[in-house]
């Protein structure tokens, strides 16, 4: 039976029409003009994160019925029959044909609940699987973008409310709304970027593979992540999916495929171009193995990455971090801003709370923070879709709680667990779907904020890199002395900067306002479990891309204009190699600069630069490693002023050393014994081995293994500031036509979180910047007609005085 028949036949479930949020399916855009003046000399590639052409890619997105989706949702879920999913089991399906042989095993839902049947694939299917890996391709090219682009808008309307419901109905989502919002209007923006990466495919500057990329779903965000992100980007492009099983909640993303497959067929797009593999850890190991080649997109732990990443080289993985609030006084509403952070998906969320930094905050507090009366008690995710909650504390899970050693309950009936140290938490367990926190207690506000103890913090928050940091205080007189000194000494992807009357979250981020996110391990581990660090938005096939050596030779032959780059471009031997650093040249200089967001929250982003806590890059170049591949990592520090955080180690004699120090570089020579002692002494902050100089992904990609990038956010009024010109005469633009990676020290903007009523949520990286106006107003409009938006800046000056933060282009 097809699955178009099967969805007619109403095998498929029931789904809901006319969801609201309609797609467009635009397959050329124009891009948005540059707001700086720079002239731009150079070519750029146009799908680099922050280059001007990605930052055209926002703003003008579709818009979504939410009330509508959230009607039908509810109705959904009330008219679900709870037998379908054991009558019809998860199978494994292959070139649109449903296998049925197996083994029926149970599934069960987020809770340990069976929720249905699944049928694990034998040996046999599994090879056939392998097979098809190694040797299907598109039999309609590469471009399908049309036909899919039209089954992505019905997936996400006529089908919306059974996404959002069978997530619920399995992983308990409480507000998968918003999720189908973001994806509605995020879509948008990384289709552009698609179209984009496509055109200069065509232009025969890049090739994309079209190796089956294998999908690891991820249960709380897989509507967005997995169908949209990691199946529908690459599908649109030519590139075929085997989505993968899940050992648990794997029943709403079966649901989906089942539906993609259905709506393919209606299309006319090859079947074979999906996959769902239903079977074992083991078998599944075993299709990873043999996928030479493919790449392998997964939203997870640290451990089941490093995991898989031994399996698969081309590994691109999001994993999470212990996201840390750090607030010098509990006030009323910081206590809520705690409770919901903690409690967001009942700690189902990438974002959620599990690290606290708070003075006085001893066991009776965290007690009162928690107790029976402040939690919002639900026995169902339909419960809060019908109230707009997200934060509900299930009641049926909480009564199976069994806190970990060391840990302690707030309250009798109350599922929060907490510990109180003077120190700082160690090999912190994740507890996903459970309410813990890791208190860290100072004695007073003024040891809170004591240089040193904040040091420290940041040394913990660099060595454990959480997602997000939530910073509340009120110190504006003072410019801010907290917050300034863990930006400047960290590099997390999201910064939230809030106050004790209008707090910060650690959750909450809007991509497709280019609030920029991502999921970053420590950056010494960084390639442990991942390729390259996944950032949304972004174009997904384009992980997978390299330049074309006919594109490198030509670019290698072309003449840089940018002086310090041109210097090392010449002692480059390979015409390839030259190519690529000149695009990575010319990458950076048009993507530094703070980069404004689009949505009511106000928001810079960008590429920023290294901690500033003492520590370095250490670059070591061995005695087998060519000058080609040391000069490749030693460009983006020496144009940059992140120079001085660069550590050069060549062995004895090495031919690298001579040219290296001419241009200015610090070079030690020394065994590759004395080098691991002395990393091991010293901790620095990246250590870098160069492989051959044979690999040349796109520019963004490299250069995020290099420097950290994100996103900022505030929650102060404009009011804060009765005159913003006095910030821009103090922190005055330095001369001379230099791009600057800035930190942006204040952003001035109230607004409420559509579902967190008076609580304001902010996030704030640092980032590259060239000399311009320290107001910027979105395009097309006018400052004062923004609510008169300031965005406050801090610059570094010409010379390598460093004031706060930043990164500039020399």
């Amino acid at each position: 039976m097809s699955f178009a028949t099967m969805q007619r036949a109403g095998v498929l479930g029931r789904c809901a029409v006319n969801a609201g949020g309609c797609l467009t399916a635009r397959l050329s855009l124009p891009c948005i003009q540059s707001r700086n003046t720079r002239p731009q000399q150079e070519p750029v590639r146009h799908y680099n994160f922050a280059s001007t052409p990605y930052v055209g890619c926002f703003g003008d997105l579709p818009p979504v019925d939410m009330t509508q989706i959230r009607k039908d949702t509810i109705a959904y879920i009330s008219a679900f029959d709870k037998e379908l999913w054991f009558n019809q089991p998860v199978f494994t399906v292959l070139k649109g044909r449903v296998i049925t042989e197996g083994e029926k095993v149970e599934t069960t839902d987020a809770f340990e609940n069976v929720v249905g049947n699944m049928v694990l694939a034998p040996p046999e299917v599994v090879d056939q699987v392998i097979e098809h890996i190694k040797t299907y391709a598109s039999p309609a090219g590469n471009d399908l973008r049309e036909k899919m682009r039209r089954v992505e808008a019905r997936m996400l309307s006529v089908h919306a409310a059974a996404l959002v419901g069978n997530q619920a109905m399995d992983f308990k989502k409480q507000d998968g709304v918003t999720e189908i919002e973001e994806s509605l209007e995020a879509n948008e923006v990384e289709r552009r970027l698609n179209d984009l990466l496509f055109q200069d495919e065509l232009d025969g500057k890049l090739s994309i593979s079209r190796r089956p990329a294998l999908v690891g779903c991820v249960s709380n965000f897989s509507n967005f992540l997995d169908l949209c992100r990691k199946c529908l980007r690459n599908l649109e492009l030519g590139v075929p999916v085997v989505v993968l099983s899940r050992s648990n909640t794997t029943q709403h993303m079966y649901r989906w495929v089942e539906l993609l497959l259905a709506e393919m067929e209606r299309e006319g797009v090859d079947t074979g171009m999906v996959t769902y593999a239903a079977c074992s850890i083991d078998e599944q190991r075993r299709i990873m193995a043999a996928a030479e080649g493919s790449p392998l997109y997964l939203t997870g732990s640290r451990p089941v990455a490093k995991a898989i990443k031994e399996l698969v080289p081309a590994t691109f993985s999001s994993t999470g971090g212990p996201n840390t609030m750090v607030t010098t006084k509990i006030s009323k509403e910081v206590a809520q801003a705690i409770r919901w952070s903690v409690a967001i998906e009942n700690s189902g969320q990438c974002t959620a709370m599990r690290h606290l930094v708070a003075p006085h905050c001893d066991g009776h507090v965290v007690k009162r923070l928690f107790d029976h009366d402040s939690l919002d008690f639900i026995d169902g995710p339909e419960d809060s879709l019908q109230r707009s909650g997200f934060a509900g504390v299930y009641r049926a899970w909480g009564d199976k709680f069994d806190p970990a050693a060391g840990y302690d309950l707030t309250a009798t009936g109350v599922p929060v667990a907490y510990t109180v140290n003077d120190k700082f938490p160690t090999a912190i367990d994740e507890g996903w779907r459970r309410m813990y926190l890791d208190v860290t207690q100072t004695a007073s506000e003024a040891d809170l904020t004591n240089p040193e103890f904040t040091s420290e913090l940041s040394r913990w928050l660099v060595r454990e890199q959480p997602i997000t940091l939530a910073i509340n205080a009120d110190d504006a007189a003072a410019g801010y002395p907290l917050a300034m000194q863990l930006f400047e000494q960290t590099c997390q992807v999201v910064y939230s900067i809030g106050t004790t009357t209008t707090p910060a979250l650690t959750c909450q981020a809007r991509p497709q306002e280019a609030e920029v996110f991502g999921e970053f391990a420590p950056r010494k581990e960084l390639t442990t479990y991942t390729k390259f660090p996944v950032i949304v938005p972004s174009s997904t096939p384009g992980y997978h891309s390299a330049y074309t050596e006919a594109f490198l030779a030509t670019q290698g032959n072309t003449a840089c204009a940018h002086a310090t780059a041109a210097a090392v471009l010449d002692k480059v031997t390979d015409v390839h190699v030259r190519g690529y650093l000149k695009t990575v040249a010319d990458y950076l200089v048009d993507a530094c600069g703070p980069k404004r967001g689009y949505g009511a929250r106000t928001t810079l982003w960008g590429l920023q630069r290294p901690p500033i806590n003492g520590t370095v890059t250490e670059l070591r170049v061995s005695d087998t490693t060519s000058l080609d591949s040391a000069l490749m990592y030693a460009l983006p520090f020496v144009m940059t002023n992140a120079a001085e955080q660069l550590a050069v180690s060549c062995a004895a004699g090495s031919d690298c050393t001579a040219p290296l120090r001419d241009l200015g570089v610090t070079v030690r020579e020394e065994t590759d014994e004395a080098f691991a002692a002395r990393v091991a002494e010293e901790n620095p902050w990246n250590v870098v081995h160069p492989g051959p100089a044979t690999e040349f992904p796109l520019a963004m990609h490299f250069i995020s293994l290099i420097f950290p990038l994100g996103h900022i956010k505030s929650v102060l009024s404009v009011r804060a500031y009765p005159d913003p010109t006095q910030w821009q005469a103090r922190w005055e633009l330095s001369r001379g036509n230099i791009l600057f990676l800035l930190v942006p020290l204040l952003v001035a903007w109230q607004v409420s979180l559509r579902m967190l009523g008076t609580i304001h949520c902010v996030r704030r990286k640092s980032f590259v910047e060239r000399p311009t106006c320290t107001t910027h107003a979105r395009a097309g409009h006018d400052p004062c007609a923004v609510a008169r938006m300031w965005v406050v800046l801090v610059y570094l000056n010409h010379s390598d005085r460093i004031v706060r933060c930043n990164l500039s282009v020399a």
